[in-house]
This record gives C-alpha cells, sequence and structure tokens, in this order.
C-alpha cells in the first residue's frame, strides 16, 4: 500500500555547479520524491538522496511537493533559462502523478519561460503531455530518455517490479519522434552478470535502434551504502550464486573497477556502430546570448563525455569540464578572444583544448573529437 504524504518546499529549482554532458542539464527539478516504480538498482535510496527514515519507505511513501509549482514560478523569474532535468532521484511520471499532475504543471511554467528541457523516465504517461512537450521542442529543445536495460521479463520482475514494460517505453519513443520530440534510450544501468552479456547488449541495442534518436550506455552501476544492502539482499534472496561474483568484482568499491567498464562501453559501442545509433545525446542549439561560446563549451563536454566513456573513469576529463564551464561564463564572445589570439587567457584553458578551441572557430570542426569518436 503506498502513502502519499504532501509537503511543502522552499525551492524545487536546483542549479548544479557543472553542466552535465549526458543529458547536458544545468538544473534539476523533482517534483516527488520516493519512486513507486520500486527499481532494485535505484540509487536514489542512498543516504545522499533519501529523505525517508527507512530506505524501504522509498517506494511506499512519496512525498509530493504540493506547493512546487508555486515555488517554481518565482525561482524561474531569477533564473537565467536553461536545460532542466525533470528526473534523477525520482520518476516524474510515475503512478502519482496521474493524480497530481505536478510534472506537467511543472512542464507549463518551464515552456512559459523558454527552458529546454530533459525528461528520464520509464512511464509512458509521459504521452499525455505531448502537447507541452512539442511546444518546448519548438521554443528551444526537448529530449525524453525513456530506461531500457533489458526485454527480459523474468529479470526485470526483480530488477523493475512495478514499472511499464518496456515494450510500451518504446512504442512512446516512436510516438514523441513522429511528432518531432528527440527522444531515445537509457542503457542504465547494465547489472553486471545479468545484463552485461553480448547477447542483451545485441538485443537491446538492435531493438532500439531504427526507433530511438539514440542509446545512452551506463556500465557503471554503483553499490552504495543503502543501495548495496537491498541489492545484496535481492542477490541473497532470488540469485545466491552471484553474491561471490558480486564482492569479487566490487570489493569495497562502489564502482566495478575501470577494466570491466571499458570491456562493456567497447562492446556497447561496437553495437552501436553496427545498428546505426548514436550513444550520446547531441548537443542543444538553441538562440541565446554568446551562443557560440555556449556551441565551444558543448563540444568539450562531448569531448570529455568520449574520453570518460573510452576510460570508464568519470574523472579523466575534468579539465574539459572546468574550461567548458568558465567559456559559459564568459561576458564576451568567444570569437572575439580568438580573433585577438587571447584563447588561452581563459582559466582552465590549456594549450591542447586552446588549439581545439581555435580549430573549431575556424572551421567549424574539430579533429579532437572526431578522434575521440572513432573506432576502438
Amino acid at each position: 500500500m503506498v502513502k502519499f504524504v504532501e509537503i511543502n518546499v522552499k525551492s524545487v529549482l536546483t542549479r548544479q555547479r557543472f553542466r552535465d554532458n549526458w543529458f547536458w542539464n544545468r538544473y534539476t527539478i523533482n517534483p516527488y520524491r520516493g519512486c513507486q516504480f520500486a527499481c532494485n538498482y535505484c540509487d536514489a535510496i542512498t543516504e545522499k538522496y533519501l529523505v525517508h527514515e527507512d530506505y524501504r519507505d522509498f517506494s511506499r511513501v512519496i512525498y509530493v511537493k504540493k506547493n512546487c509549482v508555486e515555488v517554481l514560478k518565482k525561482q524561474v523569474r531569477k533564473a537565467k533559462p536553461d536545460v532542466v532535468a525533470l528526473s534523477g532521484v525520482t520518476d516524474p511520471y510515475q503512478p502519482a502523478e496521474k493524480k497530481y499532475e505536478l510534472t506537467r504543471k511543472v512542464l507549463e511554467v518551464l515552456a512559459e519561460n523558454s527552458f529546454p528541457v530533459n525528461i528520464g523516465t520509464k512511464g509512458d504517461l509521459v504521452l499525455r503531455d505531448m502537447d507541452i512537450l512539442k511546444e518546448i521542442s519548438e521554443k528551444t529543445w526537448c529530449s525524453v530518455s525513456f530506461t531500457i536495460i533489458t526485454f527480459n521479463r523474468d529479470l526485470l520482475r526483480h530488477f523493475e517490479p512495478y514499472a511499464p514494460p518496456p515494450e510500451k517505453r518504446l512504442k512512446a519513443i516512436e510516438k514523441l519522434r513522429s511528432e518531432g520530440i528527440e527522444a531515445g534510450v537509457n542503457f542504465i544501468p547494465i547489472i553486471p552478470f545479468f545484463l552485461d552479456s553480448k547477447e542483451n547488449l545485441e538485443e537491446v541495442i538492435s531493438k532500439v535502434s531504427g526507433r530511438a534518436g539514440y542509446v545512452l550506455i551506463g556500465s557503471g552501476m554503483t553499490l552504495r551504502s543503502n543501495q548495496r544492502i537491498r541489492f545484496m539482499e535481492l542477490l541473497k534472496r532470488n540469485f545466491p550464486s552471484y553474491v561471490e561474483k558480486y564482492l569479487k568484482l566490487y570489493g569495497d568499491r562502489e564502482h566495478p573497477p575501470p577494466s570491466y567498464l571499458v570491456k562493456i562501453n567497447r562492446e556497447a559501442y561496437r553495437l552501436c556502430k553496427k545498428y546505426g545509433i548514436k550513444n550520446y545525446i547531441p548537443p542543444p542549439s538553441y538562440p541565446r546570448p554568446f551562443k557560440e561560446n555556449f556551441d565551444v563549451s558543448f563540444l568539450l563536454l562531448q569531448i570529455a563525455f568520449f574520453k570518460e566513456f573510452r576510460t570508464g573513469n568519470p574523472y579523466s576529463a575534468w579539465a574539459y569540464h572546468r574550461a567548458s564551464e568558465n567559456i559559459e561564463r564568459l561576458n564576451t564572445d568567444i570569437r572575439k578572444l580568438y580573433m585577438e589570439g587571447k584563447i588561452d587567457e581563459i582559466p582552465g584553458v590549456g594549450e591542447s583544448i586552446r588549439k581545439t578551441i581555435e580549430e573549431y572557430l575556424a572551421e567549424g570542426k574539430s579533429s579532437k573529437l572526431k578522434k575521440e569518436m572513432g573506432e576502438w
């Protein structure tokens, strides 16, 4: 039995220090806390995010931010329009949304104030809001990412017991794209020993190609605090022979070792090439002050994305993140700095990054990005 608790909040629009280079968002919004889909791999029950007294209540007690729309209206007046992620800690289209419609109302506010949006969900209820998503897409940019990790229903009843079946999510992707709204797949997480086989990787990537615009590969399933406790309990209860495998793979770490991640990423990338589907969300591009600054900034983030993907190390390209952030913050046009020979005066821009920026501004392309995206 699910219990809904209505609460008032002081803030709902959270600004991130660094822009995300997977979903391109600067802000996040979660209209709910807790999630009825009860996915047993979810890391939202870790202490970092949890507001419940008991992590087991995360799917049984849903906190509804009843004043979030009023709070958001005040916050957007003071915030610069930028990409908002509706996802992260909870699913914005979980069953609670049918009753409260907070996600729809949030989208209305964002559309009215020209904020671009990325939505992460497992719920085909998102189709209800097609009209608003089209408006956002036409004004600025909109992308909807559906989690699909396998089509094996025997496994899904353990990992995603209350989420809509992946076939529904795939049909939702097709409907959104037929209306001109970008939509793709989060193949996140690829659960070790269950979903990392070549057979499952190929089945997911082949089935979504031609229907989805992209498939994001998430091979680094975390095992943190409460999340580790819950997942290991699931293994002991239903898959006891896998317990020792997980202890050996993870040890005391929160992530699998980089060597494992690189192996899975390499195979997934090969399959994306084989089936002709992108393994990234193309950077958004829409009118704004100093637009070219953002284009350069996004280029550096995309290079960072591929460097991190190749190495299995999320911190391997932080120089690109820092330089990207500083370029976004410029109060002058980066092309003016380029014409004056002052690109290297931007904090965090060393010789290698300077050459990448200058090539892009001079030729409209990047050999560095092409190299990072090339064959392994």
